[in-house]
């Protein structure tokens, strides 16, 4: 799974396009429909990520590596709402529209 996930990033997705900072969320969108992954969000590095069910962790920049520490902070995005719907907000204002 990693490389056909490397693959598609590196052929559909050559140039930066603010992947990594503002389009973080919807490049995390993409690579879930995809490859039939999660949405997560980093809230240390206020980032979003696709979490496949290599459960691994991929960006524009391809594989990110994470400790067992830094994984269990990590927000499933999906039904996030429902469990702390200030802060879902405050991300939705802030990062997403």
């Amino acid at each position: 799974v990693e490389q056909q996930v490397l693959d598609f990033i590196k052929h559909r997705f050559p140039q930066d396009c603010n992947w990594l900072d503002d389009n973080c969320y919807f490049f995390a969108e993409i690579l879930a429909s995809r490859f039939m992954g999660d949405v997560v969000y980093d809230p240390i590095e206020g980032h979003f990520l696709f979490y496949g069910y290599d459960e691994n962790f991929y960006d524009w920049t391809g594989r990110r590596d994470y400790t067992e520490k830094q994984r269990s902070k990590m927000i499933l995005w999906d039904g996030y709402s429902t469990k702390d719907n200030l802060h879902y907000k405050h991300i939705w204002r802030d990062y997403i529209k």
